[in-house]
């Protein structure tokens, strides 16, 4: 788990993807111990990347996968984030992030993000760690910034088109 001051950040593991799989939102709460939460992600194409998620998970343990995003203080989901895999040859690995409405412009993403670069950051293997945003000005892009981000450039990604990739570096 990662902690800051707002927030407990818990990489998922197999009873919660069970929870998931089975649509079982009070058993999830019940493994987080927080209040059920109404849905346990904003994204609407996360269950079909679920099964993806899983078989990482099961190939390659927690450590770079999905993590539960909950609010300390309301003991409530309110978010995911984590890593898409394990760093590459080169050292890189990539995060991602989520907050639900009634918790954004707080700084929560931003915390989150910290977080996981902090985390990456520590472990030896990880020189580079990645983001991507939609390819023009947007909350995603303060928060990178925020954290130290630098902007290398427009790729296109398969699955999301032109994107903006961000990256901060270990400092020697």
């Amino acid at each position: 788990m990662i902690e800051t001051k707002r927030l407990k950040i818990v990489p998922f593991d197999e009873p919660h993807f069970q929870a998931i799989f089975d649509k079982d939102l009070i058993g999830l709460g019940r493994l987080l111990d927080i209040r059920p939460p109404e849905s346990w992600t904003t994204f609407e194409d996360m269950e079909d990347a679920l099964p993806f998620f899983y078989e990482d998970f099961k190939k390659n343990g927690s450590l770079w996968g999905g993590y539960f995003t909950i609010h300390k203080a309301d003991n409530c989901l309110i978010g995911t984030c984590g890593y898409k895999g394990k760093p590459d040859t080169e050292g890189v690995v990539e995060i991602g992030y989520e907050v639900v409405e009634g918790y954004r412009l707080q700084g929560i993403a931003s915390e989150i993000a910290k977080a996981l670069t902090d985390f990456a950051l520590k472990n030896t293997s990880v020189n580079i760690v990645r983001a991507h945003t939609l390819a023009h000005n947007n909350p995603s892009v303060s928060v990178l910034v925020r954290n130290g981000y630098r902007l290398m450039g427009l790729f296109h990604e398969p699955n999301d088109g032109d994107v903006w990739r961000w990256e901060v570096y270990r400092k020697e």
